[in-house]
C-alpha cells in the first residue's frame, strides 16, 4: 500500500483498500482495545504502589484512608480488563483473527482466559473486600485485621494477573513466536 498507512491482521496479511469497511472496524476495536491496557496496566501499577503504600501505614490513621481509596478505585481495574477481554474477543469473531490461530494470539488469549478464571473465582473475595473497606472508620480508627487478611488475599491474586497482562502486551507489540 503506498502512501497509506498498511493495516495487518493476526496473521501479517496485508487488508487491502476493498476491506476499508474491516480496517475501521479494526482500528476502533483495536483503539479501545490499546486504551483499555493502558487503564488496566495503569491503575494495575497504582494499586500496586498504593498497596505497598497501605502496608508502610498499618496501625497509623493513614492505613484506613489509603484502603478507602484502594476500594475506591478497584473498580477501574475489572472493567479495564473486561473491556480489553471483549474488544480482543470482538476483533478475533469480526475481524477474522480467529481464536489460538497463531501462537503469540493464542498465547495472549490463553492469558486472559487465566485471568478471567481468576476474577470469577475472586468475586466472593472482592465483594468482601468491598464491603469491609465500607465498613472501616471514617475518624481514622483502626483497621480490622480481617480487611488487611481479605487486601492480602486479593494481592495475592492481582500481581500475577498483572504479569500476566504484561507477557500479554510483549506478546502483542513484539510477536516473537509465529
Amino acid at each position: 500500500m503506498v502512501g497509506a498507512m498498511a493495516v495487518a491482521d493476526a496473521k501479517g496479511r496485508e487488508l487491502t483498500a476493498n476491506q476499508g469497511g474491516t480496517m475501521v472496524l479494526r482500528n476502533l476495536l483495536l483503539t479501545v482495545h490499546i486504551l483499555g491496557v493502558i487503564v488496566w496496566l495503569g491503575f494495575g501499577a497504582y494499586e500496586l504502589l498504593l498497596s505497598r503504600e497501605i502496608r508502610r501505614s498499618r496501625g497509623t490513621p493513614l492505613e484506613a484512608e489509603l484502603i478507602r481509596i484502594y476500594g475506591r478505585y478497584a473498580a477501574f481495574v475489572a472493567v479495564a480488563t473486561l473491556v480489553v477481554a471483549a474488544t480482543g474477543a470482538l476483533m478475533s469473531v469480526l475481524i477474522g483473527w480467529g481464536f489460538f490461530t497463531s501462537i503469540w494470539l493464542g498465547a495472549k488469549q490463553a492469558i486472559m482466559l487465566l485471568i478471567l478464571a481468576a476474577m470469577v473465582y475472586m468475586i466472593p473475595t472482592f465483594v468482601a473486600t468491598a464491603k469491609a473497606t465500607a465498613a472501616l472508620d471514617h475518624s481514622g480508627g483502626s483497621v480490622p485485621e480481617n480487611t488487611r487478611q481479605l487486601l492480602a488475599k486479593v494481592e495475592r491474586y492481582v500481581v500475577p494477573m498483572r504479569i500476566g497482562a504484561l507477557v500479554a502486551v510483549g506478546l502483542a507489540v513484539w510477536r516473537p513466536i509465529a
